[in-house]
């Protein structure tokens, strides 16, 4: 039986797997990354040592760590603790890199030295951002809307009032997903979309 926890730090390993694993638009990235490391490095991990209670892995049926969500509840105050906290060590270590094994590669060290950028959406009422990952396996089992409620009962807990997450645009079957999940999309991106949840 598949089950759901909140995330321990004895998960990071198969966190940062699992990154990697669905990094290209949902697909395994393994092939297109030298850096096993960069994507969890920056979408995954760091949520964990922020605010890990609002980090939760879902395990398959036999006991294996097959998906999570990570977020916070406040993506102004993640973004200044990651610029001052976790990135720095991160962004001297990988300013020496040149050779990359993919475009997708290149663009996840460009955006791990750059940082968060200042958004609008935690502004407007979507204080609160995540990332969802699940393998394939374990997909379509109701395991990533499980995920979900799971995340949005603790944050909202924590006072927030909405949520949003940018989706690749190549990643159609995600589109459908957080639609049914009651998401609908705050802003077009070159990249893909933005989406908004609010929390009522």
């Amino acid at each position: 039986m598949q089950y759901i926890r909140q995330a321990l730090p004895q998960d990071l390993p198969y966190i940062y797997s699992i990154a990697l694993q669905t990094a290209f638009a949902g697909l395994d990235g393994t092939p297109y990354f030298n850096d096993r490391w960069c994507v969890g490095h920056y979408y995954a991990a760091p949520y964990l040592f922020f605010e890990p209670d609002a980090c939760f892995i879902a395990l398959d049926e036999n006991s294996r760590v097959s998906g999570y969500i990570v977020g916070t509840s406040d993506t102004r105050a993640f973004n200044t603790w990651m610029h001052q906290t976790w990135l720095p060590v991160l962004q001297e270590q990988y300013s020496q890199v040149k050779e990359f094994q993919s475009e997708a590669e290149q663009s996840v060290i460009k955006t791990l030295l750059k940082g968060p950028g200042e958004g609008i959406w935690q502004n407007l009422g979507y204080p609160a951002h995540l990332h969802i990952d699940i393998l394939e396996h374990l997909q379509g089992k109701g395991i990533g809307k499980s995920l979900m409620l799971t995340f949005f009962e603790a944050i909202k807990k924590k006072g927030a009032s909405g949520v949003h997450l940018g989706v690749d645009g190549r990643n159609t079957r995600a589109y459908g997903f957080y639609e049914r999940m009651g998401f609908e999309i705050l802003e077009q991106q070159n990249w893909g979309s933005l989406f908004g949840k609010m929390l009522t």
